[in-house]
């Protein structure tokens, strides 16, 4: 939080952080399957190579490319999320706090290379690496703490286009919080870059995941945001239909409904 001193000499805030969770995507169909079926955790490619720059016996420059199956929230105010919008699509939805922390969501741990928390991840794998036992215990704890770690800045993945984008992206920005379901055999739903890039496999890989759908009730949700006012009763006619929610609850969704157009022009 940061503190300002008006002229008047009272001291006033301005929030950085908010009470709710939000999730942005790339089109109307992504938010009504949402709100129909809760969110379903899909495998996202994450490039931690910075956390272990200097592992023996490990040549590939992609050692540390894998995806890990996720659903990732911000916890930014609706007044600075604007950016994040562009980046990741103009609809959305938001879901308080205290709905992420009953689910696990957690804030991810933002490091860079060299730093004193990749240093101490680096010593476990070193530690692991000379034990040469990787069917241990540790193993899966350290890969567990891999999940939540996230680089300060780097250059983000283009789904559509399947690479890296040339632009830089401060990542520490995004505030991000993340859901990454606990599976028995957690490792057999992660997978290599170069076995994520296979699409086939990807997608049977997204659809054994859906047996670990993140669910909320109406209640939990603060914000459904939608690109255009004239989508909001799109939004509408599809909830109407829904079987999941009674009369009561659906008439409380349509009061989160809100456009992009309104958060310019009001937030």
């Amino acid at each position: 939080m940061r503190c300002n001193i008006n002229n008047e000499g009272f001291t006033t805030s301005t929030t950085i952080s908010s009470n709710t969770l939000f999730h942005f995507t790339k089109n109307k169909e992504n938010i009504i399957s949402i709100l129909k079926k809760g969110f379903k955790p899909h495998l996202c490619l994450e490039n931690l190579n910075f956390v272990l720059s200097d592992i023996p016996n490990e040549e590939s420059s992609e050692k540390l490319e894998h995806a890990i199956p996720m659903v990732c929230f911000c916890d930014i105010p609706l007044s600075q999320s604007k950016n994040i919008m562009k980046t990741y699509g103009d609809y959305g939805i938001g879901l308080s706090k205290d709905w992420g922390k009953k689910n696990n969501i957690s804030p991810v741990l933002y490091a860079y290379q060299e730093s004193a928390i990749v240093s101490a991840i680096e010593q476990m794998w070193v530690k692991l690496f000379n034990e040469g036992n990787f069917a241990n215990e540790l193993f899966d704890d350290i890969f567990w703490i891999y999940c939540f770690v996230k680089e300060y800045e780097g250059k983000l993945w283009d789904k559509e286009k399947r690479k890296y984008s040339n632009k830089n992206t401060r990542f520490y920005d995004e505030r991000e919080w993340r859901f990454v379901p606990n599976l028995k055999y957690f490792m057999a739903y992660c997978l290599h870059k170069r076995e994520f890039l296979e699409e086939s496999l990807c997608d049977k890989k997204n659809r054994e995941l859906e047996i670990t759908v993140l669910n909320f009730r109406a209640s939990d949700v603060k914000y459904i945001i939608v690109s255009s006012n004239v989508e909001i009763m799109d939004i509408i006619s599809e909830i109407k239909q829904m079987d999941r929610y009674n009369e009561h609850e659906k008439c409380l969704l349509f009061t989160k409904l809100i456009s992009v157009n309104q958060i310019e022009e009001d937030f």
